[in-house]
């Protein structure tokens, strides 16, 4: 197998608290050889396709927040969007993504920033549409105070996603149910969909029109508005799938 295609798996394979996570998009998998024994994700398939149909990806610049190995920054780009600007905390992940661009010619069409995001910090640029993509939840614990307690993290997620009115036209919000990912530290009672629904809705309803709510359909996986039906939590199918996705509209932005 070539060098590059070694550098590259063995980027992908390095050991982190969110390593082997996401599958390798279509669009560089070539570029690590055999892709066989890698992970099979997290519904990034059909996640990805409920994107295509939904975000108006085409000509626009596009911002992937913890876009961890780049499923969806490269989905991003063969959607059409004419650059992606992502931001990864892990230094292996973002050199595989950057390695990856470089590698499939892409390199022009993407910015990596090897560091966290900071939802705070003033906004020196706009997009037309964001991932920010089961990161929230683990604010105190992969970035942010350490020191926050869970109230005080609460308060900071929806004052950080209150701050992106600004930044995006389009976000798109994935939320997990748990406070750094520990079933000790529920953030929402229950883990009900509709407690977590509602604490986005109440909480940023000012600044974002939240104009869908998906959930997976636990036999096709296939991404459907939220209903009746599908509201209540489904045990059976794990906690990721239970994760509704948000597609908000800035009120600020135009």
């Amino acid at each position: 197998m070539p060098t590059n295609q070694l550098s590259l798996k063995d980027l992908y394979l390095q050991r982190s608290k969110h390593a082997n996570y996401q599958l390798v998009h279509p669009l560089v998998a070539r570029l690590l050889g055999d892709t066989s024994d890698l992970p099979a994700g997290k519904l990034e398939v059909e996640r990805q396709a409920y994107f295509d149909r939904a975000l108006p990806l085409l000509g626009a610049k596009v911002l992937d927040i913890g876009c961890n190995t780049g499923y969806f920054s490269f989905g991003a780009l063969q959607g059409g969007a004419r650059h992606v600007c992502c931001y990864e905390g892990n230094q292996e992940h973002a050199a595989f993504v950057a390695h990856c661009a470089e590698q499939a010619g892409l390199a022009d069409r993407l910015t990596m920033n090897a560091c966290y995001f900071d939802f705070m910090a003033p906004v020196t640029d706009t997009y037309d549409v964001t991932f920010c993509l089961n990161v929230l939840h683990h604010l105190g614990d992969d970035f942010g105070d350490r020191n926050l307690g869970m109230d005080a993290a609460r308060s900071q997620m929806l004052e950080g996603l209150r701050h992106m009115a600004g930044l995006t036209r389009v976000l798109v919000l994935q939320l997990g149910f748990n406070w750094k990912g520990d079933v000790a530290c529920p953030l929402f009672e229950g883990g009900e969909k509709a407690a977590l629904i509602d604490f986005v809705a109440q909480g940023v309803g000012d600044s974002w029109v939240i104009e869908e709510v998906t959930v997976p359909n636990p036999v096709t996986r296939q991404y459907e508005p939220i209903s009746e039906d599908n509201l209540p939590r489904n045990n059976a199918i794990g906690e990721f799938m239970n994760r509704p996705l948000f597609k908000m509209r800035s009120r600020v932005l135009a």
